[in-house]
C-alpha cells in the first residue's frame, strides 16, 4: 500500500465523518424541536410533573392576626403509580397515572375550643382529577373547587378532641411525583407513607429522602417511609424511568460510526497486506458509503416502525452490502466471512451497544484490545519497509526491443531454411 493510497484513503475517511455529523445534527434538531414542539402539547394533553403538598393546618392566635401552624398528628398516605408512555414524533415521554389516597388527623391540645383553618393543595393547578372525594370523619364534603386556589375548610374541634380527614383522587402527571412536607412546620408526625409503582428500575429525585424499606411487588416496587416524629425540609420524589428514545439513540450511534469505520478499514488494510489483494481507495469510498446507508437507514426508519427493527433491516442491508461489494469487486480474492465478522463486530456490536445504559465504554474498550491484539498477532511477521516502500509503487520494465529482421534472415540461412 503506497503513501499516496494512505492519503486518498484518509481523505475518504474524513468525508465520510463530515456526512455522519451533518446525519447526526439533523437527527438531533429533529428530535429536540419534537422535544420542545410536542412536549408541552403531551403536557396539556396528559400532565405535568406533580408535587403534593402536604395539607397545612393553621389556628387563629386570639387578639392578633398571626397564625399558629399545626402538625397533624396522623399522616397515612397510600399512592400508586403506574407507568403509562406517550409517544410523538422521536420521543417517548414517560407519563403515569397516579392513584392518591390519605388520611391524616388533627387534635386539639388546647384546653378551650378551637377553629382550625385546613388548606388543601392540588398537585397541579391545570391537571384533572377522578374520583375526587373529600370527607371529614367520614362524612363526605360536597363543594365547589376550584384546583387553582385549593380548598379551604374549617374544622371546629373541643378541648382534647381530634377528627380525621381524607382525601382521594387519580389524576395523571409526566416524569415525577413528589410529596413535600408542609415547609410551615419541618416537621412530620406518625409518618406512614406507601408508595406502590408498576415499574421496578426506581430511581429518586434530587435531594429527596430516601425510603425505609423497598420491597419488590409483582413487577413494581413497594416503597415505604415510616417515622413518629421527623424533623426534615426534604421532600419525597419518585423519577418514572424514561423509555429508551430512538431520536437521541439513533444520534449518539450515528456520532459514533467513524469509529467503527475506521476499525474496519484497518481490517481491509491488513487483507490487503496479508492476502495481496490489490484494494484501490474507490473500493474504501464504496464500503464507508455502505457504511452510511445504515445510520442513514435507522435514521429515517425509527420514527416509523420499532426501533430494534429498524437496526435489524439498517443492519442486514449494511452487511448485504458491503459483502456483496468487495466479493464482486475484488473477483472473490476478499474473505467474504473476515468481512461479514467485522462488519458484525465493529458496527452491529459497537452500535447495539447503546441501547444499554453504561456499558457502551466497556465493549468498545473490549473490541479495541481484541482487535489490536489479533491485528499484532496476523502482522507480527509483515516486513513494513517492504509494504510501505514497494508495494504498489513497482516500476514498470521497459518494453523489450522489436526484433532485428537482419539477424532473423541469418538465422534461418544459417538453418538452412532459405535455398537459393
Amino acid at each position: 500500500m503506497s503513501i499516496r493510497r494512505i492519503v486518498a484513503v484518509g481523505i475518504i475517511f474524513l468525508a465520510a465523518c463530515g456526512g455522519w455529523f451533518l446525519l447526526g445534527t439533523a437527527t438531533t434538531v429533529r428530535s429536540t424541536d419534537f422535544f420542545k414542539r410536542l412536549g408541552s402539547a403531551v403536557a396539556g394533553l396528559w400532565g405535568t410533573p406533580l408535587v403534593q403538598e402536604a395539607p397545612s393546618l393553621a389556628m387563629q392566635i386570639p387578639g392578633s392576626d398571626q397564625v399558629r401552624w399545626l402538625m397533624p398528628s396522623k399522616n397515612k398516605i397510600n399512592v400508586e403509580l403506574q407507568a403509562d408512555y406517550r409517544k410523538k414524533g422521536l420521543m417517548w415521554y414517560p407519563t403515569f397515572t397516579c392513584f392518591f389516597e390519605g388520611t391524616y388527623a388533627v387534635t386539639n391540645s388546647e384546653t378551650v375550643s378551637q377553629k382550625i383553618r385546613l388548606h388543601f393543595k392540588f398537585p397541579a393547578s391545570d391537571a384533572t382529577y377522578d374520583s375526587f372525594a373529600m370527607a371529614i370523619d367520614g362524612t363526605p364534603l360536597r363543594m365547589p373547587i376550584d384546583t387553582k386556589a385549593g380548598i379551604g375548610e374549617i374544622i371546629e374541634l373541643a378541648p382534647g378532641a381530634s377528627r380525621e380527614f381524607n382525601i382521594t383522587y387519580r389524576t395523571r402527571g409526566m416524569s415525577e411525583w413528589r410529596y413535600k412536607m408542609d415547609p410551615n412546620v419541618g416537621r412530620v408526625q406518625n409518618l406512614d407513607l406507601t408508595v406502590k409503582t408498576g415499574f421496578a428500575d426506581i430511581d429518586y429525585t434530587e435531594g429527596s429522602l430516601s425510603p425505609m424499606s423497598a420491597a419488590k411487588s409483582g413487577s413494581g416496587m413497594l416503597l415505604k417511609w415510616a417515622a413518629t416524629d421527623l424533623i426534615t425540609g426534604e421532600d419525597v420524589g419518585i423519577v418514572i424511568p424514561e423509555k429508551l428514545n430512538p431520536g437521541p439513540l439513533t444520534s449518539r450511534i450515528t456520532f459514533f460510526a467513524p469509529v467503527c469505520l475506521l476499525f474496519f478499514f484497518v481490517l481491509i488494510a491488513t487483507i490487503n497486506i496479508l492476502y495481496r489483494i490489490d484494494i484501490h481507495p474507490m473500493h474504501y469510498l464504496f464500503v464507508a458509503a455502505g457504511f452510511f446507508a445504515f445510520h442513514l437507514l435507522l435514521s429515517y426508519m425509527v420514527g416509523i416502525i420499532n426501533i430494534h427493527v429498524s437496526f435489524l433491516v439498517s443492519a442486514l442491508t449494511s452487511a448485504f452490502l458491503v459483502t456483496t461489494y468487495l466479493s464482486a469487486a475484488l473477483k472473490g480474492r476478499f474473505p467474504w466471512k473476515v468481512a461479514v465478522a467485522g462488519q458484525l463486530f465493529f458496527l452491529i456490536l459497537f452500535s447495539y451497544s447503546f441501547f444499554f445504559k453504561g456499558i457502551t465504554g466497556l465493549v468498545v474498550a473490549i473490541g479495541s484490545v481484541v482487535t489490536l491484539g489479533i491485528l499484532m498477532r496476523v502482522t507480527a511477521h509483515v516486513d513494513w519497509n517492504v509494504v510501505l516502500s514497494t508495494a504498489g509503487r513497482r516500476k514498470k520494465e521497459p518494453p523489450s526491443p522489436p526484433p532485428d529482421s537482419t539477424a532473423t534472415e541469418v538465422s534461418m540461412v544459417d538453418s538452412g531454411t532459405i535455398t537459393g
